[in-house]
């Protein structure tokens, strides 16, 4: 057998549990992923590599089940998020309107935001929505159509950091620590202090006053080796190696388990799942899917806004999808040299789906913040094969229904 290829099946019996019956492991050996990156899969502690495949089964009664298969790492070992982390604050904020429980106050409810802080900044209006004015509704979708750091911040400061790790917590996720908005001028302190809401009737009249808060708790992650590259570019100069343990973190499985959570909530543990209606799941579910050139309010132009401008599995090389019976629900993370993509993806047409979660790290010479990056020539690519490999797996997959 060749030495690379035994090299390569020793790494995969090595993190993939019981690999012999782990059907990710003979998916990747015969991939043409396999092939054309067997460098990565050689040295996955460098790429900081983990891809988890879930398989949805269904019995007689078409009733889910799914089955997860990891490339298991040490699963505290840090990882830049980046993006990722606007997923469960799109659940968190829906969820916080059905638990304010007040009268005619909705996602698409108009509002105001004030400021009190030294970081903080007023917003009343919103030029990329029909009525011109923001909402919880407004921010969401422009979180999951081109992963809008502007309303992700919006939609932190509505929650506040208090509410958001303490109710991902309470689900089980307890080492998730979400304590920052996507503001460069904001630092640890600054991100404590969460804007004031004010929500508005047609008419103009306050249904509901959010005031500012400020937490008490100085929010620090727990992983491990969060210390990454060999330095940190900043203008001109080469500082020390960036130390990460104030910046967002969810484990990339925690992650993976609160999209399998949005698409299938009964196929989790009831404490895993968000307090959403089915319409807040269906509306979370369409702007996930969802291209940006398919999008009206907001409107996004395709030079600036590809197809697969936040597809990344399965799409990741290709800038115009033209079957649109394959559909990415998604969420994506790109930043530092970090790509990942959690998704569910579902053919219409063949009837495959599958979720395919996957996290690599692309930074050649290890320094930060300095763009260099191989995002088109090595991530992308790679997620794209990824892709493509677990679903012609799928398409051939005999599903017993019990």
């Amino acid at each position: 057998m060749n030495a690379k290829r035994t090299i390569l099946i020793g790494l995969l019996a090595m993190y993939l549990p019981c690999a012999g019956q782990n059907p990710l492991t003979t998916i990747i050996q015969k991939s043409s992923a396999y092939t054309k990156y067997r460098f990565v899969f050689n040295n996955p502690v460098k790429y900081h590599l983990q891809v988890i495949y879930t398989q949805v089964n269904r019995d007689k009664n078409n009733k889910v089940s799914l089955k997860k298969y990891l490339l298991e790492f040490p699963a505290k070992r840090y990882y830049y998020p980046a993006s990722l982390v606007k997923l469960p604050l799109t659940a968190l904020a829906l969820q916080k309107i059905n638990e304010l429980k007040i009268k005619n106050l909705s996602k698409d409810t108009r509002l105001y935001i004030d400021s009190s802080h030294t970081c903080e900044t007023r917003e009343y209006t919103d030029t990329t929505a029909i009525s011109g004015y923001p909402s919880i509704a407004q921010y969401i979708k422009r979180m999951l159509l081109v992963s809008d750091n502007a309303a992700y911040s919006r939609i932190y400061e509505f929650l506040s950091p208090t509410y958001i790790n303490t109710h991902l917590h309470q689900m089980g996720y307890i080492n998730a620590t979400i304590n920052q908005r996507f503001s460069s001028w904001c630092d640890s302190t600054d991100n404590r202090y969460t804007n004031g809401f004010i929500f508005l009737d047609k008419d103009s009249n306050a249904i509901y006053k959010q005031p500012s808060e400020f937490d008490s708790n100085y929010l620090q992650n727990h992983a491990t080796s969060t210390v990454i590259g060999k330095a940190f570019k900043y203008g001109d100069r080469l500082l020390p190696p960036k130390n990460f343990r104030h910046n967002n973190y969810i484990p990339f499985e925690d992650e993976n388990n609160i999209l399998l959570s949005i698409i299938y909530p009964h196929a989790v543990k009831p404490s895993q799942r968000f307090k959403l209606t089915e319409d807040d799941y269906s509306f979370l579910k369409k702007y996930m899917s969802m291209l940006p050139r398919e999008s009206t309010h907001p409107t996004y132009n395709m030079t600036e806004y590809p197809d697969n401008f936040k597809k990344y599995i399965y799409f990741g090389a290709t800038g115009n999808i033209e079957d649109t019976t394959i559909r990415s629900y998604n969420i994506v993370g790109r930043a530092y040299g970090f790509l990942s993509d959690c998704a569910y993806i579902k053919d219409s047409k063949t009837g495959v789906e599958f979720f395919l979660s996957v996290v690599i790290y692309v930074n050649k010479n290890n320094i930060l913040n300095t763009d260099d990056y191989q995002y088109d020539i090595i991530g992308l690519p790679f997620m794209s094969e990824m892709g493509h490999a677990i679903y012609s797996y799928e398409l051939n997959r005999k599903k017993k229904k019990s």
